[in-house]
């Protein structure tokens, strides 16, 4: 069964382009403009991953994670940042948040692919 990923990124390019990627490697996708966006997306829409970015408008994506950990009725499913913030801060801030993973753009699509892989194959206990 294909799994079904989650984009929020406020830069309609980098949907693209990361849409593109997990498509060719046998994902579907949904995509979001922002965390409120994506609130709302969820409400009609089962996902098994979340990539979101962390500079957003409206709700960013340390709030947009929080609310996925405590208030949404997915609380487990795996999340990746994908942001160009490169500093620990961010980093910390992001993982202590709930994130499973926190990348840096630009990202190879190998690289995406892999990590979310690994999460995927992690979360199933393997």
């Amino acid at each position: 069964m294909e799994k079904n990923i989650l984009i929020v990124d406020d830069c309609r390019t980098t949907r693209s382009i990361i849409s593109l990627y997990l498509k060719s490697a046998g994902f579907k996708t949904v995509m979001a403009a922002n965390g409120v966006d994506a609130v709302e997306k969820l409400m009609n829409t089962e996902v098994d991953f979340i990539i979101t970015d962390l500079n957003m408008p409206q709700m960013d994506g340390i709030e947009f994670t929080k609310w996925i950990r405590t208030n949404s009725t997915i609380p487990d499913v795996p999340l990746i940042i994908l942001t160009t913030e490169i500093d620990d801060v961010s980093r910390a801030k992001g993982l202590d948040n709930g994130a499973s993973a926190f990348l840096n753009k630009p990202v190879s699509k190998e690289k995406l692919v892999s990590e979310i892989n690994m999460i995927l194959e992690r979360a199933k206990g393997g």
